[in-house]
């Protein structure tokens, strides 16, 4: 097993000067550079809308010759269909209706009727997407989760987990981050991009509520010893989301080698809530006992359990939360990370196609990028613009080109790691 763990960025605001010398004698700290937020949400939206064709309309749902029916079934175009009348109504009215995005409280749920309750609280919330066998117990030693992206309720929802299903066959845990109306959801999505960028679950303001169901089911995941993979799949805003995620992990495991040196430091550890329940499922009394190299034995079979698959990714920074040498001598970054995007996908570009990503200091993203580029490279929905021609690849690739190549420079694997989970197959572990 690998011998160190070397961390990327870990944020020592709020802690104790002692437990910041320890972190500091293990770890190398890269201190975040000042800037003003709304500069940068500014500079940020700039740059992705400093495109041509100027198509704003088209970057999201694509060409306009796509938008009249007939759709595909699995397509999203599915949810406007005047043959099902209340679902349509139901759409409209959770993608317009603006709603708090947290279940309501006491008074209101004594005093208000269910259908006041379910119009202007929407809390996030999970559920299980069989696999097309409608078996929920295949592939026993993995878990499979879905954080979803905006204007996003939950008939979306299931469209989307229903064709990951059939197109990797297995069961999904839907991390359903629920629509508050598109522009509330947006509104999130800036705050939560520059804002809300130190997960704090004692300070409300700090982080988005899905973001807290997200962080729970992957650790609850990472901590089952029956899991040996853990397979987190994001879109569009769920990779903001899912960014936070790996913040909180990140955190956790620093504060793990700070107390590991001094175990007497545990009871004095400044952490908010979300970090106290990251580090209690990577921590446990026999860790007190384990040497430095077994420390780092055990943090590294954790974090290998996870790879990260994103779609449209839009974060600012989403970081591997530490590094790790394999059996070849090879420094390999934890958890594995892989983006796909569209190159005229405006979202896409407010992250990992950003022309800002280059400078570093704004847009920071780890891992491979897969980039479908030209004419068809328009288009933000997950099944209609993204799944679609992955699945027309894979089922016959002998006869039709990969829509997402590797962008130049980056590393020379030929092909997505994620599509050797296609139809149930399972490829090797990514860090040995």
């Amino acid at each position: 097993m690998p011998d160190s763990i070397k961390h990327t960025v870990v944020k020592q605001e709020n802690l104790d000067p002692q437990i910041s010398k320890i972190i500091d004698s293990v770890l190398k700290i890269n201190e975040p550079t000042e800037y003003n937020d709304y500069e940068i949400v500014a500079k940020v939206l700039f740059q992705a809308l400093n495109f041509f064709p100027p198509l704003y309309t088209q970057s999201i749902f694509g060409p306009i010759r796509t938008w009249i029916p007939p759709y595909k079934k699995a397509s999203e175009f599915n949810i406007i269909d005047f043959w099902r009348p209340i679902r349509t109504a139901n759409y409209f009215v959770d993608t317009l209706v603006p709603a708090f995005s947290h279940a309501p409280g006491p008074w209101a749920r004594t005093l208000l009727p269910p259908v006041v309750q379910n119009l202007f609280w929407r809390p996030s919330n999970y559920f299980q997407q069989a696999d097309p066998l409608a078996s929920v117990t295949s592939f026993i030693n993995e878990q499979w989760i879905f954080v979803n992206g905006i204007a996003t309720n939950e008939d979306v929802a299931v469209m989307n987990a229903e064709l990951l299903s059939q197109l990797f066959k297995r069961p999904l845990t839907v991390v359903h981050n629920q629509t508050d109306s598109t522009v509330l959801d947006l509104v999130q999505c800036v705050t939560g991009k520059v804002f809300k960028t130190d997960p704090n679950l004692d300070n409300e303001q700090s982080m988005t509520e899905p973001a807290v169901k997200a962080t729970v089911a992957v650790l609850e995941a990472l901590k089952d010893p029956a899991k040996d993979r853990v397979v987190l799949l994001c879109h569009s805003q769920g990779t903001i989301i899912t960014a936070n995620v790996l913040r909180a992990l990140q955190k956790s495991i620093s504060q793990i080698k700070a107390v590991h040196q001094a175990p007497e430091l545990k009871l004095t550890l400044q952490l908010n809530n979300l970090e106290r329940l990251a580090f209690d499922v990577f921590w446990n009394e026999a860790i007190s006992l384990f040497t430095c190299v077994e420390l780092d034995s055990y943090l590294v079979s954790m974090m290998k359990k996870l790879e990260v698959y994103t779609f449209a990714n839009c974060a600012d920074k989403m970081n591997y939360v530490c590094y790790s040498t394999n059996n070849k001598g090879e420094q390999i970054g934890l958890p594995y990370i892989e983006n796909f995007a569209n190159q005229f996908d405006l979202v896409a570009r407010l992250g990992v196609l950003s022309p800002l990503r280059e400078d570093g200091d704004i847009i920071e993203i780890d891992g491979a990028v897969y980039e479908k580029q030209g004419g068809n490279a328009w288009g933000h929905l997950l099944n209609q613009h993204y799944l679609f021609g992955m699945v027309e690849y894979l089922q016959d690739s002998d006869k039709i080109t990969n829509p997402y190549a590797l962008q130049t420079g980056e590393s020379t694997t030929a092909l997505p790691r994620l599509y050797r989970y296609y139809d149930g197959a399972r490829p090797d572990g990514y860090f040995e």
